[in-house]
């Protein structure tokens, strides 16, 4: 990897790292709040109307964002085409659910839910506003700018929700959280963005850049809606209160894996589409990028999984305690989302679409197969369903990546395993823990584990010289002098 495309990465990295994990922090203090005020039943709506708002945000998308982050050459002419169409397609969109809302809250057999859902999908308008304006960011590498942005939004969409739920309408603070975001997300991108409206409508440059993303499209659609469309058929199937305690499992399940994935992969979108035809380097820089990914979400997953218990109960009060077992084993099967999703990030930059399409579609077909075949057994067993997906799925993945670049299965495996090895090690060591420590505090144990889980991964990655660990302390070496 260039020292330049080195830095650019890196720099990409504490920005994107600063961004995700300043978002996250805020969302997860938002969503323990909430958890703890709302009743119960109101996280099952939000679950039941999510595949709508996440295939109909991914359409509104339609790629053209992610075909001209990674296009070589673009002009104004692109960015007002992209505006124009966006915001002509989230306004179809969002008039073709208002019509459809009614038909949603017949299908649920929920009160009120198609006003709850004509409101939410506003955020789908306003969303569309923004995307031109985060592309320039994302074209010129202001990954600060993005950072600020975001976190900023999250925070005053936080403040917003929690006063909501405070003044007694929880439903609306767990409801309306997407569309304060995207409000004040959007008029932060306006304020600080570099490109001004334009009206501007290049029907060849719009069909440049869609023979990219109309395969992106689809098989974002259809990768998006993955988690979704198990909140709809549960809520179809379960009862509300059930529902909401697998959107509860699911959501912070899968936190700590998309967290880490989104922002390795925001970086690579940008910093590896310049090198994306020469073989070598764009190999090198994918081991590389999988080596950090596994370092990094191996430990957070399996320490999560090991500290769950008292984690749940001490931040979100037991009456969460059914949504644990789902957390734990969605936690695990996260770990092979994040997989799956950078070795799809690498053939997006490789201009590959249309593979993605194809293994979004089977992953689809094959997902909806098992639900139908484990639900009668119970939600325990559709998640056990979910992981054996996603595993099949990730291999799948791998056999593809290999064939297009020279990236598969074994070489995949070869980098992986030494941080899955040694987060074993630690896991097995803060459950042990637990056994030997009785009749404390759940916040003294809760810390108890999560220390002695770092303490063993740490030594585990110096000992087995973890090539990114090493990495981490040669940076770290250079920085201490410059810092004297």
């Amino acid at each position: 990897m260039s020292e330049n495309i080195k830095q650019n990465t890196l720099k990409g990295l504490f920005w994107n790292a600063i961004d995700r994990f300043g978002y996250q922090l805020v969302i997860t203090v938002v969503g323990i709040i909430i958890a703890r005020i709302s009743p119960v039943e109101d996280f099952g709506l939000v679950a039941v109307l999510m595949i709508f708002t996440v295939i109909s945000t991914a359409i509104v998308d339609s790629g053209l964002a992610t075909s001209l982050v990674r296009s070589t050459h673009v002009d104004e002419k692109d960015y007002s085409s992209m505006f124009v169409f966006n915001l002509v397609g989230s306004a179809v969109v969002y008039l073709l659910l208002f019509f459809l809302a009614p038909a949603i809250e017949r299908f649920n057999n929920i009160d009120n839910l198609a006003f709850y859902a004509r409101v939410l999908f506003l955020q789908l308008v306003v969303h569309s506003f923004g995307i031109v304006q985060y592309v320039k960011l994302l074209r010129n590498f202001d990954f600060k700018k993005t950072a600020r942005i975001n976190v900023l939004s999250v925070i005053c969409m936080g403040i917003v929700s929690i006063s909501l739920a405070l003044m007694g309408f929880e439903v609306w603070a767990v409801l309306l959280q997407p569309l304060f975001y995207s409000i004040f997300r959007t008029s932060l991108l306006w304020i600080w963005g570099n490109w001004r409206i334009s009206l501007f409508f290049s029907g060849s440059s719009l069909r440049r850049h869609l023979q990219f993303s109309l395969s992106f499209m689809v098989g974002n659609v259809l990768g998006k809606s993955f988690s979704s469309i198990y909140y709809s058929f549960i809520g179809k199937h379960f009862t509300t209160e059930e529902t909401a305690y697998y959107y509860q499992g699911n959501k912070w399940g899968e936190t700590p894996n998309l967290l880490i994935s989104s922002i390795i992969q925001g970086t690579t979108l940008s910093t590896l589409a310049p090198i994306q035809n020469d073989y070598s380097r764009f190999l090198n820089a994918c081991r590389k990028t999988m080596q950090t990914l596994a370092f990094i979400v191996f430990p957070v997953s399996f320490c999560a999984i090991a500290v769950a218990q008292p984690a749940f109960v001490t931040f979100l009060t037991d009456k969460w305690n059914h949504s644990i077992p789902y957390f734990q084993w969605l936690c695990f099967a996260g770990i092979f989302i994040s997989l799956t999703d950078l070795n799809v990030n690498f053939l997006n930059i490789k201009g590959k679409s249309n593979y993605t399409l194809w293994l979004e579609l089977s992953k689809f077909a094959i997902a909806i197969l098992v639900l139908w075949a484990t639900y009668r057994f119970g939600i325990l067993y559709i998640i056990y369903g979910q992981l054996a997906v996603r595993l099949l799925l990730y291999f799948v993945n791998t056999m593809v990546s290999g064939t297009v670049y020279g990236y598969g299965f074994w070489k995949q495996l070869g980098d992986i395993f030494p941080a899955f090895l040694t987060s074993l090690a630690a896991f097995l060591a803060a459950r042990g823990i637990a056994y030997c420590i009785v009749d404390v505090p759940h916040l003294v144990l809760l810390l108890v584990q999560s220390t002695i889980f770092v303490l063993v991964y740490i030594t585990g990655s110096h000992v087995s010289r973890n090539v990114v660990w090493l990495e981490l302390l040669e940076i770290g070496k250079r920085k201490l002098p410059k810092q004297k």
